[in-house]
């Protein structure tokens, strides 16, 4: 049975069940749900997490992942900005290809110290992270460059 008509298949019966009011007088009919607890937090916690969600307040580990996805994106951003600029002036007369590779050089340098301070901060945050919280993966450099050589190669 393919998805398609298994959906129309699960539809219908549920379809069904509303006509026939299978779903009338459930426990909590026309209530808003209550997505405030998180079955995931240990009992423990979940006093100190509504404590810190009702103050609008974020766990250390939380903005310090916000803050290396900005991070990334801005790495990552660079280094696409830098390729570009290469790939399009390596092509040009000798002085300003010349120049171009100078330029990108010097870019896979600073690029390089980036992606390496990225890294460990990388390493830091997940080494803070509860042990169900999904881990950043750090930059790999050559992975970062084939991938960028791949979308611009006509």
């Amino acid at each position: 049975m393919n998805s398609q008509r298994w959906e129309s298949h699960i539809d219908k019966l549920i379809r069904q069940a509303m006509d026939e009011g299978e779903f009338r007088q459930l426990p909590g009919e026309s209530q808003p749900l209550d997505l405030q607890d998180d079955p995931y937090t240990p009992a423990d916690m979940q006093l100190a997490y509504k404590i810190m969600r009702d103050n609008n307040y974020a766990p250390d580990w939380v903005v310090q992942g916000k803050e290396l996805a900005k991070k990334r994106e801005r790495i990552l951003g660079r280094l696409g900005r830098a390729y570009q600029q290469y790939r399009q002036s390596s092509g040009d007369e000798t002085h300003r290809a010349l120049q171009a590779a100078a330029d990108w050089s010097t870019a896979q340098q600073q690029l390089s110290v980036a992606f390496g301070a990225f890294n460990r901060e990388v390493l830091d945050y997940n080494l803070k992270v509860p042990v169900n919280t999904l881990h950043l993966a750090v930059l790999n450099w050559s992975r970062e460059l084939e991938r960028l050589k791949s979308v611009t190669t006509p």
